[in-house]
């Protein structure tokens, strides 16, 4: 009896809370009003229409060209006989743009001096009507692939969209070339050592911290272990860099806070997308929704633990994507059709990340992988260990003892969240959201959606 007067009560907190978020006067008109675009940041690139006269793309730098719908780019990169290479692409449609599941895309492709394709990768909207930023990259691995692609040379590089868009306008694009420097002695020979079935570990539990997203991969704010705190505007995408050590993995859960109804789960199960990605910006786990019936709706991934010889597997990319250590990237987008219907304005959003594993030594290369955008400095090692509520057990906590402290590096590291309209919802849903947990033990939990 007890707990359903708390039910109740909880039920009737929530349901105000949503009247006020939903009044006249709030910022969210309708689908994405409001949201922030993806920040591209770098060189302005105008990619040529053929090989000839396509601009070159230097290692380790970011440049920013466009796409329009059925255009492809060319652009030219020198690689020599020793580096495996990563050429990303980034495309960010405008929040609110229309476009359609899985015939919005682009592929970016990574063809030999001789002709031969490398690599490719061909990143899709996922969700109808839902415009985010889509990203990976192509590759050359040295010792593996077509034997035209371990020359030394000039390579060629193609951005295109596929043609009969939706949406008119024309795509920011940005590019990155990462060269990985060679290993000493040659290849490795390691085998394989991720797997993506293992089960996720349990999601960290503890008080938020704020932590503001970044509009970019470029701005992402560094964060470990921990429990961290946004606010989002339906249609916007916030990248969050985590740092991941060779033999670590990394997971993370987005939470959204339920709309004050027992049948909330079932609404907003699609109100959240959760990707992971590597440091060359390749996509290395997509999330799935992993609420049960009754809970907020949640997201989560978990990707394979690092290793050198990831790259080898055959059991498919979100493996061979988990090949070396260093800044690793959350991208959260909140479903503006999906969610304007029951929250206005921006949403609070909870994200839990944890890494796991013991760290140890990666492969020796004979040039500094940190110079050129892989594995970890000593300032992403202490940014990794700033949260006060990470548990005792993961190797990127944090002791009790240090907790004050922590909390004012964390601070730092993330910058500080606004906080309106968004955290008194989550306040007053508080007591709701504990109480359906438990009555939601032990129920069928719902599978991933086709899409989304």
């Amino acid at each position: 009896m007890k707990d359903r007067r708390k039910v109740r009560a909880g039920l009737a907190v929530a349901a105000a809370l949503c009247a006020v978020a939903a009044a006249p006067g709030a910022s969210l008109a309708d689908g994405a009003a409001g949201a922030r675009a993806y920040e591209t940041r770098g060189t302005r690139i105008s990619g040529s229409d053929g090989d000839a006269g396509a601009p070159s793309l230097a290692a380790g730098r970011t440049y920013v060209d466009s796409v329009g719908p059925g255009e492809k780019r060319y652009y030219g990169v020198t690689l020599d006989t020793k580096s495996a290479a990563y050429v990303s692409a980034v495309a960010a449609p405008r929040p609110g743009a229309e476009v359609t599941s899985y015939r919005d895309g682009v592929k970016v492709t990574l063809e030999s001096p001789d002709g031969g394709i490398c690599g490719t990768a061909s990143p899709k909207i996922e969700t109808s009507g839902v415009a985010y930023p889509l990203a990976d990259y192509a590759s050359r691995q040295i010792d593996s692939g077509p034997a035209s692609c371990h020359q030394a040379g000039r390579y060629v590089v193609t951005v295109e969209r596929q043609s009969g868009s939706p949406d008119p306008e024309r795509w920011p694009v940005e590019l990155r070339l990462m060269v990985e420097p060679p290993v000493k002695g040659g290849a490795t020979g390691a085998a394989p050592e991720g797997s993506s079935g293992s089960p996720s570990p349990e999601p960290v539990e503890g008080t938020p911290l704020p932590g503001r997203g970044g509009r970019g991969f470029t701005d992402a704010p560094t964060l470990g272990t921990g429990v961290w705190k946004d606010e989002i505007t339906p249609g916007e995408t916030h990248f969050y860099r985590v740092p991941v050590d060779w033999g670590q993995r990394l997971s993370a859960v987005a939470e959204l806070s339920a709309d004050g109804k027992d049948r909330s789960t079932r609404l907003l199960d699609r109100a959240l997308a959760l990707h992971a990605y590597n440091p060359a910006r390749g996509l290395a786990k997509r999330g799935t929704p992993a609420a049960q019936d009754g809970e907020a709706p949640r997201t989560q991934v978990a990707t394979a633990p690092v290793a050198y010889g990831n790259r080898y597997a055959n059991t498919g990319s979100t493996v061979r994507a988990m090949s070396f250590s260093g800044g690793y990237f959350l991208a959260v987008t909140l479903n503006p059709p999906q969610v304007a219907p029951h929250l206005n304005s921006s949403v609070p959003v909870v994200l839990r990340v944890r890494v796991t594993g013991a760290a140890h030594g990666g492969p020796t290369y004979d040039k500094d992988p940190v110079k050129a955008g892989f594995g970890l400095t000593a300032a992403d090692r202490r940014a990794a260990k700033r949260h006060p509520g990470a548990a005792g057990g993961d190797p990127m906590g944090v002791s009790a003892s240090s907790a004050a402290d922590s909390q004012k590096d964390a601070l730092r590291v993330v910058g500080y969240a606004g906080i309106g309209t968004g955290t008194a919802l989550v306040l007053g849903l508080g007591a709701w959201t504990l109480t359906a947990r438990r009555r939601a033990s032990g129920r069928q939990r719902y599978g991933p959606p086709s899409a989304w």
